[in-house]
C-alpha cells in the first residue's frame, strides 16, 4: 500500500509541475496593449503598452499617430495617482511621438492610463491597460 500512495503522490507532483511550466504567466517581455482612435479627429489614433521586465518594474510606453505638427499635452496616471505629465510637439516625418516611463509594479492589479491632448484643437487619445 505504501507503494501506491508513494506514486500517487509522484504523479500528481509530476503533473503539477507540467502545469506550471505551461502556464502563462507575465514574465519579461510579456505586455498588454490598447490602441484606438482619438476623440475628435478621425486621422488620429494612440498606442498603449505595459510590460513587466522582470525586476520590480513595468514598462509603459504612450504613443500618438496624428496628421499634424501641434503641442500636445500628456500625462500617465498609475492606480489613479499622476505618474508623469509633459507636452510634446509631433516631430517625426509620419508626426507622431511616443512617451516612455518606468513604474513600479504593485502588487496585484496595476491600473495605467495614458492621456495626451492636442492643445491647438482638443482631439483628446485616451487609453487604458489593467496589468
Amino acid at each position: 500500500m505504501p507503494a501506491r500512495i508513494s506514486l500517487v503522490v509522484t504523479s500528481l507532483c509530476m503533473v503539477g509541475a507540467a502545469a506550471l511550466a505551461t502556464a502563462p504567466g507575465a514574465a519579461a517581455g510579456d505586455g498588454e496593449t490598447d490602441r484606438g482612435g482619438c476623440r475628435g479627429d478621425s486621422t488620429s489614433s494612440y498606442k498603449l503598452r505595459v510590460s513587466a521586465d522582470g525586476n520590480g518594474r513595468l514598462t509603459v510606453v504612450g504613443s500618438v499617430f496624428s496628421e499634424d505638427d501641434d503641442v500636445w499635452e500628456w500625462r500617465m496616471r498609475h492606480n489613479d495617482d499622476f505618474s508623469a505629465k509633459g507636452e510634446v510637439r509631433a516631430k517625426d516625418a509620419d508626426r507622431s511621438f511616443r512617451i516612455s516611463r518606468s513604474m513600479i509594479d504593485l502588487g496585484g492589479a496595476d491600473d495605467i492610463e495614458f492621456r495626451a491632448e492636442n492643445t491647438a484643437n482638443g482631439v483628446i487619445c485616451k487609453g487604458e491597460v489593467i496589468f
